[in-house]
């Protein structure tokens, strides 16, 4: 009798062991292939919205997913209205600290004014940082293949990007940007695209139609200037891109800069700075070697040889 019941109890504990080893089984596989026991399901994900502040108060993160939710917007008044929910508005500015050590500053200059390099949409933000270097345009003293062939281009691309920082670089946007890429041109087939993430101005993108060769030479062709049509030479300088609802609101023309906006600094002392803008007329066939500026004393034109160093105002997209 006792031999019977020690085989019962053999059994039963076998059947228990084999229940547990197909248990264990099952939930291993269950594991193994991601999938639910039936009848139990995973919490839905809580999405937590952003929470609005000012512009100096967000992480680069949170500035880059603002800049996607109003680049996302179906038009462009959507996208204002998404901006001003999440207090960003045109002009705020912040501290922009450099890999270098140093500090510039960021400024809002336009909402859903560039469009994206690769045909996505409008980038939501377009930003403005005051000088990072000083720099040349180029290497050598020429204009010759414009802001697209030029050293500082090259350089934006990778030592300057380098200087921000890495959160921020990550989530810039390459966008297009309409240039004269020949250098001493009239003919507006010279204004090409590029797509960068780093970019100079253009003075159009500064102070709209600038008008500098009319009001320099006249409208007219006249025996004074050799029967040039310098109309031209404007209609190619105002070819490169719309001016930026930041400097329009300033008053930034051609020849004014009422509020000082264009007054910016590096290392302490105010400087000169570039346009990615080229000048496009040569008067000896052999000066083909300026590039256009804004003065130190922030009056918006001047030029300056390629070759010499002066201020790096960047701009750039989230």
């Amino acid at each position: 009798m006792a031999e019977r019941e020690s085989g019962i109890v053999t059994w039963v504990a076998l059947a228990l062991s084999a229940v547990v080893c197909a248990a264990g089984a099952a939930l291993l596989w269950l594991v193994m292939t991601n999938r639910e026991p039936t009848g139990t399901s995973a919490p839905e994900p809580v999405e937590q919205e952003l929470e609005a502040r000012s512009f100096d108060e967000y992480t680069w993160e949170e500035l880059a997913e603002v800049a996607g939710l109003i680049s996302a917007a179906p038009t462009d008044e959507e996208g204002r209205s998404v901006a001003e929910k999440y207090g960003v508005a045109v002009g705020d500015t912040r501290a922009l600290p450099l890999e270098d050590g140093r500090a510039a500053s960021l400024t809002v200059v336009g909402i859903r004014a560039d469009d994206r390099a690769d045909g996505s949409g409008r980038a939501g933000l377009t930003l403005m940082a005051s000088p990072i270097a000083r720099r040349p345009m180029n290497d050598a003293t020429t204009n010759a293949g414009g802001w697209e062939a030029s050293s500082l281009r090259a350089w934006l691309a990778e030592d300057g990007l380098g200087l921000l920082p890495d959160t921020l670089s990550d989530a810039l946007v390459a966008v297009s940007k309409r240039t004269n890429n020949v250098g001493v041109a009239s003919d507006a087939a010279s204004v090409t695209e590029t797509a960068d993430r780093l970019w100079l101005f253009s003075a159009s993108e500064v102070c709209g139609s600038p008008g500098w060769f009319v009001a320099e030479y006249g409208a007219e062709p006249n025996p004074h200037t050799g029967y040039v049509d310098f109309t031209v030479y404007d209609a190619l300088l105002s070819a490169e891109g719309a001016q930026y609802e930041y400097f329009r609101v300033a008053g930034v023309s051609g020849s004014s800069d009422p509020k000082g906006t264009l007054e910016l600094a590096y290392g302490g002392a105010d400087t000169a700075w570039w346009y990615r803008t080229a000048y496009p007329y040569s008067f000896t066939g052999e000066d083909a070697s300026y590039f256009y500026q804004v003065m130190a004393s922030g009056y918006p034109s001047t030029t300056g040889l390629a070759s010499d160093a002066a201020g790096v105002v960047v701009g750039m997209c989230l």
